[in-house]
């Protein structure tokens, strides 16, 4: 999967959202920083579209509160016909899951806005096997990622929590203070999200 070199943008809805211009952009600085460091490693990235497994095995994949607001718009506003019924209808029964509620037909749904983890798991050579995670079966292949671009993009995520000062933000980014204010992606009450989806119907 080759990352995304060019910012996203929703003009419209960024005049009406003020937060999401803020989340666009973090998410850009993290895009920047998985292109470089997979141009830096030279192999083969094995991920593509229709490779999921990590959308399975990971049950701790961390979502911080700017990236869940914007998963929570892009489904209730983005998402329109079959894949909004079906995202909706996984949503009510995540917990039976056993997998990302977000999967539909093995590829996200919310692929635009998907969590900066998920953009940071990459694996190189050869895609994971069935119910492989790959971070311990074979960590040689995971990508490492651009820490100065990981920490620059949580350090302008920080800026969400009205955190202004730039040495706090470094501070609570180098301490990994800042990873407490993320949630387990997989233990969340997505069915609040598919009650509002059932209200916002476009």
């Amino acid at each position: 999967m080759k990352p995304q070199a060019d910012r996203l943008r929703f003009p419209e809805d960024e005049k009406r959202q003020p937060w999401l211009p803020l989340l666009l952009e973090i998410q850009h600085l993290s895009n920047l920083g998985v292109a470089a460091a997979i141009k830096a490693d030279g192999r083969r990235l094995a991920c593509a579209r229709g490779c999921a497994s990590c959308c399975r095995t990971h049950a701790d994949i961390p979502v911080y509160p700017l990236e869940l607001m914007g998963i929570a718009w892009y489904a209730e506003e983005k998402l329109a016909g079959e894949l909004r019924s079906r995202v909706q209808r996984q949503l009510q029964l995540h917990r039976e899951l056993g997998a990302c509620p977000f999967l539909i037909d093995e590829a996200c749904a919310i692929h635009p806005l998907r969590p900066m983890a998920c953009r940071q798991f990459n694996v190189f050579n050869i895609v994971c096997a069935s119910g492989e995670d790959a971070f311990h079966t074979r960590p040689g292949d995971v990508l490492k990622p651009d820490m100065k671009r990981k920490n620059e993009a949580l350090r302008e995520m920080l800026r969400h929590h009205d955190i202004k000062d730039g040495r706090e933000r470094r501070r609570l980014v180098e301490s990994g203070e800042v990873h407490r204010l993320a949630q387990s992606l997989r233990e969340l009450r997505w069915e609040s999200l598919a009650a509002r989806m059932s209200r916002s119907r476009p």
